[in-house]
C-alpha cells in the first residue's frame, strides 16, 4: 500500500536580474552539500514561507503586493533574499534607497538570530514588492518526500548592493547569463534541478530586464506539477508543457 502524499510547504524563489551587455544576467548559487534538499544544486534564492511572514505587520511594511499572489509568500521572497544573498528589496520611510553598509546592517542582525520584522520595524523600512513581479507557481510531485508549493518572482537587482551568498545555506554566488548557466549544467560542471533549468530557458529568451518585466506582468500562473516518467525522467504533463 503506497504511503500519502506529503502536503507541500509553501515556498518562495527569486530570480534577481540586472542589465549586462547586450542581455541579462540572473544571480544564483550554490546549495550547502549538507542541505537535505538540493545539495550541491546551483539555484535561486529562496526557501519556505514562515508564519511570521503572513503577519498583519509584516504585510503592511510592502508598498505594493505583487499582482496575483498572496502577500506572505512577497514578504517571504525579500526575506530570504536578503538572508542568504544580501540583497534587501527595500527603501527607507522618506522613500530613499538603502546603502549598502545599511543592508549590511541587517544581514549581520538576522545572522545573529534577529528577527526579520522586528529589524524591519526597529529601521522603519518599506518592503519594495513594487521591485519583483510573480512570474510562476511549481509544485514538486506527490510521490516526492520533501514538497513545496512555490512562487517563483522575478526582481530587479537593487542599486548599490552587492550580492553575496552566506556561504552558510548559499555558497559560490555568481551572477551569470542564463544560457551561460544551462551550458554549465549541460556539461555537469553544475547540478541543475528540473524546474531551475525550465525557468533558464525562459530567461535566456529575454534581451533586456523591461522585456521580461513586461512579459511577466502579462503572465496569469496557474500550478505546474512536473512528473516523474517510468524511466526516472522528469518531465511536464502534456497540460502544463506550455507554462
Amino acid at each position: 500500500m503506497s504511503a500519502e502524499p506529503t502536503t507541500p510547504r509553501p515556498a518562495s524563489t527569486v530570480m534577481v536580474v540586472r542589465a549586462a551587455g547586450a542581455g541579462i544576467e540572473v544571480f544564483m548559487a550554490r546549495r550547502s552539500a549538507q542541505s537535505p534538499f538540493m545539495p550541491d544544486a546551483y539555484v535561486f534564492p529562496g526557501g519556505a514561507v514562515d508564519a511570521a511572514d503572513a503577519q498583519p505587520e509584516a504585510i503592511a511594511r510592502l508598498d505594493r503586493v505583487p499582482a496575483g499572489v498572496e502577500p506572505q509568500f512577497a514578504v517571504a521572497a525579500v526575506r530570504e533574499l536578503c538572508e542568504e544573498v544580501g540583497m534587501l528589496l527595500a527603501a527607507r520611510a522618506d522613500g530613499l534607497p538603502l546603502e549598502g553598509r545599511e543592508v549590511n546592517a541587517v544581514r549581520e542582525v538576522l545572522a545573529s538570530g534577529g528577527r526579520f520584522n522586528d529589524v524591519v520595524a526597529e529601521r522603519d523600512l518599506r518592503l519594495t514588492g513594487s521591485a519583483i513581479a510573480y512570474y510562476s507557481r511549481w509544485v514538486t510531485p506527490a510521490d516526492v518526500k520533501r514538497r513545496f508549493d512555490t512562487r517563483f518572482f522575478v526582481a530587479r537587482a537593487p542599486a548599490g548592493q552587492t550580492a553575496a551568498a552566506d556561504a552558510f545555506e548559499m555558497h559560490d554566488g555568481v551572477w551569470i547569463a542564463p544560457a551561460d548557466a544551462l551550458e554549465r549544467g549541460a556539461s555537469g560542471e553544475w547540478t541543475l534541478v528540473f524546474p531551475t533549468i525550465r525557468h533558464l530557458e525562459r530567461l535566456a529568451q529575454f534581451a533586456t530586464v523591461e522585456a521580461l518585466f513586461e512579459h511577466a506582468g502579462a503572465r496569469r500562473p496557474q500550478p505546474v506539477t512536473p512528473v516523474v516518467g517510468g524511466d526516472g525522467i522528469i518531465r511536464l504533463p502534456l497540460e502544463a508543457d506550455a507554462w
